[in-house]
């Protein structure tokens, strides 16, 4: 919402100059050749790097702070993107939104979500042997996020472009 909020309220400012790069990226989509690996690789690298600073914050008190800065950070580049796809294309700006942001989201969403749940109730224990005890417990599982953002990244590089290009394509 705050993205959102921040992009109205900046909306005379910033939005000719951000609407015209936004349209300019979305129309060359099509015409790019960004192989799908590189993406795939980016995508991991990026989120590899969230989940990293998620475990390694875990074990210091400030990991309430790093995840919600990382929520905060989220949600507000979200809200922006969304913005601008609304103020671009008015209610189909829906849609196109959702092309954006689809279909990795549906698996990088619960598995950050399960980290971070998972982080908490093995950084909220006291014993540290009960500590050590449930992150062996937990550890199967963390590796299943750590499979379901490489599954995430796989979607992003080869399904999301093809999106994309299909909603240039239909918005020409």
């Amino acid at each position: 919402m705050l993205g959102t909020l921040v992009g109205k309220l900046f909306n005379s400012a910033l939005l000719p100059e951000l609407k015209s790069i936004y349209t300019e990226t979305l129309s060359s989509i099509p015409s790019l050749d960004i192989p799908s690996d590189k993406i795939v690789l980016s995508s991991f690298n990026r989120n590899i790097k969230f989940v990293l600073l998620l475990f390694i914050f875990s074990m210091t008190d400030l990991w309430r702070y790093y995840c919600l800065v990382f929520s905060v950070y989220t949600g507000f580049s979200n809200g922006l993107l969304l913005f601008f796809n609304i103020s671009i294309y008015k209610f189909a700006g829906i849609a196109n939104y959702t092309c954006c942001i689809m279909p990795q989201y549906l698996i990088f969403v619960p598995s950050f979500l399960y980290i971070i749940m998972n982080l908490h109730k093995i950084n909220s224990c006291d014993d540290t042997n009960q500590k050590g005890k449930l992150f062996l417990k937990q550890f199967p599982l963390f590796l299943l996020s750590i499979l379901l953002i490489l599954i995430g990244s796989l979607a992003e590089g080869y399904i999301n472009p093809l999106l994309l290009s299909h909603l240039a394509g239909a918005a020409k």
